[in-house]
């Protein structure tokens, strides 16, 4: 139940961004998720702390209206839901089919595109069809945003993962100082690969089990491509050459 009131407290957050982490280094910006409508009582920043863990700092205020009191308190999560840890100039094509810049995020764990126009603009959570940051293009697959990694003939594809694991344990004044014990929770990140086969998602494994995407006939060609360039598919721009190598066959 922590986990789940933490979580909707950080989507209605506002969001300042320390000025390092903009596309533009010379301003600091506050942004406003206009949806949620959400007082400014509470702020969001992304920090790197002395240890050079990217964090996400939240600090709260809470008003009790029984005793009419104001409790402040704050809270570090090693890690960020966001897309390269922080906001990026990108764009979104306009049905004019222009492209519009905008400085956006993108929350892995929520789904969602968050695009701010100026500075003085409240930022808005979006879900688009397409959109591209820091030149890399997402495109919504099944109500999921996949980033095009190959488009040819063929299409490879890599989608992310965002799991905040929190920590329910109650502090007892013993832990360690060290580590991870000074954060509250974690935000991890994973990935993972596909392509689209007969109209379907279909994961794309890495290794040598990255063949078994391809039929049973071109296998051999490709393992003998993959031999003799040296090729890693448990690496991106192995899994990217050897779907360019298959397109040429």
């Amino acid at each position: 139940m922590k986990a789940l009131l933490l979580l909707l407290a950080m989507v209605v957050l506002p969001l300042y961004i320390a000025a390092q982490e903009l596309y533009n280094p010379a301003r600091s910006y506050n942004y406003f998720i206009r949806e949620a409508k959400a007082s400014d009582n509470n702020d969001t920043r992304i920090v790197v702390n002395e240890k050079g863990d990217t964090t996400l700092v939240a600090h709260y205020k809470l008003q009790h209206s029984l005793n009419n009191s104001l409790q402040e308190f704050t809270k570090v999560f090693k890690g960020t839901p966001f897309f390269k840890n922080g906001w990026y100039k990108g764009k979104l094509s306009a049905k004019s089919g222009q492209d519009v810049t905008f400085l956006m995020a993108y929350n892995i764990e929520q789904n969602v595109l968050y695009i701010v126009k100026n500075a003085g603009a409240d930022a808005v959570a979006i879900r688009p069809d397409e959109f591209t940051i820091e030149g890399h293009t997402f495109r919504k697959y099944d109500n999921v945003f996949l980033e095009t990694l190959y488009l040819r003939k063929n299409i490879l594809l890599k989608g992310y993962d965002c799991v905040l694991s929190s920590r329910f344990t109650d502090k007892t004044g013993y832990e360690p100082s060290g580590g991870d014990a000074g954060y509250e929770g974690e935000f991890r990140k994973s990935h993972k690969f596909f392509t689209i086969q007969d109209d379907m998602l279909q994961v794309v494994s890495t290794g040598r089990k990255a063949l078994q995407s391809f039929p049973k006939t071109q296998r051999p060609v490709l393992e003998q491509f993959v031999k003799q360039n040296n090729l890693n598919l448990k690496t991106e721009a192995g899994l990217i050459e050897l779907f360019r190598y298959y397109d040429t066959l």
